[in-house]
């Protein structure tokens, strides 16, 4: 890659570099979307857990099966041949 200085740089060699930087941009939103929508999961499993927990912990009569139960219903199933 040509490096330039501001007397030889081009208006494409310039809009190149503005794209890659764009570019550069939006992958930093799209994970940043991703690691903040992998957060609000994971607090949200952890709330399910803590509150099965507390159950349990409270002699309320609840199981490992009542915990999995609850993780599906939120969408959160355990992976295959975890059963």
């Amino acid at each position: 890659m040509k490096r330039h200085t501001a007397s030889s740089i081009t208006d494409d060699a310039l809009d190149a570099l503005y794209e890659n930087a764009t570019r550069g941009w939006r992958r930093g939103d799209r994970w940043k979307k991703r690691a903040t929508t992998a957060e609000a999961a994971r607090d949200e499993v952890l709330r399910i857990v803590a509150a099965w927990y507390v159950d349990v912990n409270d002699g309320l009569g609840r199981d490992a099966s009542d915990l999995v139960a609850d993780l599906e219903a939120a969408g959160y199933g355990l992976p295959e041949g975890a059963e």
